[in-house]
C-alpha cells in the first residue's frame, strides 16, 4: 500500500487531479462572472433612470455678491444625471436682473444645464424656436441652439435671427454677444449675414 502512494504514477494522477481542480475552479468564477454582469446588464435595461432624479417646477439661480438675483432659470421639468450633473430640461424659462428687475428672458422647448458650471444648452423644436427678448421687445433673437455661458455672454447657432428695434434686422449663421441691461449687447453675427436697416 505505501508503495502505491510513494509510486512516480500516484504522484502524477494526484498532481494531475490537483491541476484539473485548479483548472475547474477558474471556469467556475469566470462562468459565475459572466451569469452576474448579464444579470445586472439585464437590470440595467429594466431600469434605466433607477439612477437618475426627475423634478417638477426645477429651478436654477445665480446670486452676486451683493445678494442680488443675476439670473433664474425655470423648467417645467428636469432629470438630473448624477454623475455629470447634468439636467436635461423641458419647457424652459431663464431671467435676467438688474436692481432686482427682470430685463432680459429666454425661452426654450428643451435644454441642458450642468449644475457646477451653470453652462445651459438651449435647443429648439420644428416648430418652436429658442427665442430671448429685452425689456419692452427693446431687441429680439430668435435661434436654433443657444448656449449660455459666464457674465450673460451666450452663443447662438444654426441660423440667427436678431431684431433690434427701430435699429436693424439682421441674420446669419453664427452670433455671439452679451445679454445686457435689457438688451443684446456685444453682438457679432458670422456667415451669410443678411441686415435691413432701420426695421421695427
Amino acid at each position: 500500500m505505501f508503495y502505491f502512494l510513494k509510486s512516480d504514477w500516484f504522484k502524477l494522477v494526484l498532481a494531475l487531479a490537483i491541476l484539473g481542480s485548479i483548472v475547474g475552479l477558474l471556469f467556475y468564477a469566470q462562468y459565475q462572472a459572466k451569469v452576474e454582469d448579464a444579470a445586472y446588464q439585464k437590470e440595467i435595461k429594466l431600469h434605466p433612470t433607477a439612477e437618475k432624479i426627475t423634478i417638477d417646477n426645477y429651478e436654477l439661480k445665480e446670486i452676486d455678491d451683493n445678494n442680488q438675483m443675476r439670473w433664474r432659470l425655470q423648467a417645467k421639468s428636469a432629470v438630473l444625471e448624477p454623475v455629470t450633473k447634468d439636467v436635461v430640461l423641458t419647457m424652459i424659462n431663464v431671467e435676467y436682473f438688474d436692481a432686482g428687475a427682470v430685463k432680459m428672458k429666454v425661452l426654450a422647448p428643451k435644454g441642458v444645464a450642468n449644475q457646477l458650471t451653470h453652462v445651459v444648452k438651449l435647443e429648439s423644436l420644428p416648430k418652436l424656436s429658442v427665442v430671448a427678448e429685452g425689456q419692452e421687445g427693446k431687441s429680439r433673437l430668435e435661434t436654433k441652439h443657444l448656449e449660455l455661458t459666464k457674465k450673460n455672454q451666450f452663443i447662438a447657432t444654426g441660423g440667427v435671427n436678431i431684431n433690434m428695434s427701430g435699429v436693424a434686422k439682421v441674420s446669419g449663421d453664427y452670433a455671439t454677444g452679451v445679454f445686457g441691461k435689457s438688451e443684446l449687447q456685444d453682438v457679432r453675427i458670422i456667415g451669410n449675414t443678411h441686415a435691413i436697416i432701420g426695421s421695427d
